[in-house]
């Protein structure tokens, strides 16, 4: 009884380190297996935009784990191995948690991208998306209209542009550009992975070529997303000088001297009105061409940095008594060119995307940098990517003798 009772022990302490070492084997393997459908992230991706992810879903990763485990555990009599269930719930790139998560660690690690050049890519041909090749051109303007692409953005064509109004009200009340542009992390991944107007940054064949003017905007189209932008600015810019000239004594009644010579009496303030907005919405164009030429322009103007004279204003006008009582004025055409201010200060038109970006809500933000991954990605290297089949983790449970494990 007693060589009977030793022996069962033995055998019992035998399986129990048999089953411990299969426990500590399926727990090492199933992290392998885990680590292995992870290091299958696209390194284009990576590459490009510092994004991490790998393409697949639950049915294919299910059944690349079953495959693992088999070759593992296969040939092995006393391992009992069901299938894995798989879960990727959670962990897809087309999630804005996720996609601002990963933006905030780019940032953080000063991830710069590379030119996606591929082999096999020829840019400067006709060659588009499918689907999108009779849609498209690769002339200046560059848009898009076909329905299947823009449904399938992260997005979803959202045209939610940035408050005007509200952001001349901060900037009346003083707020700093550094305030006012904030350097979050999505601001920051933008102006280094995305071109504007101005700036290619050196990134590279892209579909658009006004990125920037993208996501302020919301408009699929180079030249209607340039023009966005440039009616923002114009806003701001006109805004911003309608109140340097209504706090310059000197300005203000030289434009009350020249309403009353075109229209004495009472119609006198009415003319005021309209020459000081003429005049502010004409420096505002001139401020635009002096961005457009890479010359500064501050927010809130001094005599050293205002351009037109009123000599200037007064040549393009040509004012009726209708006109008085209705508001409206007749401009010349534009001229080519534009006035030097007495002194070059201010800002670039860098600064200025920055102060409309910042004025954006993160979340459409967030989303209009996935859509243009997901255009650019679609355009230059696979014409069925989505980022939606694109996944940062993965959750997954296996039965190995009776007991289930979880990664």
């Amino acid at each position: 009884m007693i060589f009977a009772a030793v022996m069962i022990m033995i055998w019992a302490v035998i399986w129990a380190s048999g089953q411990v070492q299969i426990s500590c084997m399926t727990k090492d393997f199933g992290r392998l297996w885990g680590r292995s459908i992870l290091a299958e992230f696209d390194i284009n991706l990576k590459e490009r935009y510092g994004l991490f992810g790998f393409y697949g879903n639950e049915v294919l990763v299910g059944e690349k784990l079953d495959f693992y485990s088999d070759y593992s555990f296969g040939s092995k009599d006393y391992i009992s191995c069901g299938q894995a269930e798989c879960s990727l719930e959670g962990y897809s790139l087309a999630e804005p948690a996720n996609m601002e998560k990963q933006i905030k660690e780019i940032v953080l690690y000063g991830i710069k991208p590379k030119p996606l050049f591929l082999p096999d890519m020829q840019p400067e041909t006709d060659e588009l998306p499918a689907g999108a090749k009779e849609e498209h051109s690769i002339a200046a303007d560059r848009y898009i209209n076909s329905r299947w692409i823009i449904e399938a953005l992260p997005s979803e064509g959202n045209q939610t542009s940035v408050g005007i109004n509200s952001l001349i009200e901060k900037v009346k009340e003083g707020l700093s550009i550094s305030s006012l542009t904030e350097n979050a992390a999505e601001d920051i991944y933008i102006f280094r992975f995305f071109k504007d107007y101005m700036d290619s940054r050196e990134l590279g064949e892209t579909y658009f070529n006004n990125e920037i003017e993208y996501i302020i905007s919301g408009r699929l189209s180079d030249n209607k997303a340039k023009e966005k932008v440039y009616n923002n600015i114009i806003a701001l810019r006109n805004a911003m000088n309608l109140a340097y000239l209504y706090g310059c004594d000197e300005k203000r009644n030289a434009a009350m001297a020249a309403a009353e010579i075109i229209s004495p009496g009472p119609a006198a303030i009415a003319v005021q009105l309209i020459i000081l907005e003429t005049w502010a919405f004409m420096e505002a164009k001139n401020d635009l061409k002096l961005l457009y030429d890479n010359k500064p322009v501050p927010i809130m103007k001094s005599d050293r940095s205002w351009a037109l004279s009123l000599e200037n204003v007064l040549s393009t006008m040509s004012i009726s008594e209708e006109q008085i009582s209705t508001g409206e004025i007749q401009q010349e055409a534009d001229r080519n060119g534009y006035i030097k201010p007495p002194a070059e200060e201010g800002i670039d038109y860098e600064n200025y995307l920055k102060i409309l970006t910042g004025a954006l809500p993160r979340e459409i933000k967030i989303l209009r940098i996935m859509d243009l991954i997901q255009i650019n990605m679609k355009y230059l290297y696979c014409d069925y990517f989505l980022l939606e089949d694109y996944y940062t983790g993965l959750e997954f449970s296996l039965e190995v003798n009776g007991r289930t494990y979880e990664f």
